[in-house]
């Protein structure tokens, strides 16, 4: 059976009030990549990212709160959510983002 790549990434916040107010703000968010290296050497991971974002909506920096167990996936990480942009908001504010690599068929 041929090996699948799972990944999710779930909103968690600092400032605003819930998750659901985060995905109304999201304008482009494409998920981070499984990078073909670490695929072929099977690394898996948990990390937890901070997004600091500007009032603008662009990120301004990423911070990692908790690595992956391969620099490699927390490398693909930070790179995606420095594209992520969000609607403009009157002050700048923070979100907390989880993010898992599994490498195999999904877990029931």
């Amino acid at each position: 059976m041929e090996r699948l790549a799972l990944f999710y990434a779930t909103f968690l916040l600092l400032v605003l009030p819930s998750v659901a107010h985060a995905k109304e703000y999201a304008v482009f968010a494409p998920p981070p990549k499984y990078p073909g290296e670490a695929k072929a050497r099977h690394f898996t991971g948990s990390g937890l990212f901070a997004l600091h974002i500007r009032a603008n909506g662009h990120v301004e920096s990423v911070d990692t709160i908790q690595r992956h167990r391969s620099p490699i996936l927390d490398d693909a990480a930070t790179t995606a959510f420095r594209q992520w942009r969000f609607h403009p908001n009157k002050t700048a504010w923070v979100l907390r983002i989880p993010i898992r690599y599994a490498d195999g068929p999904p877990q029931a």
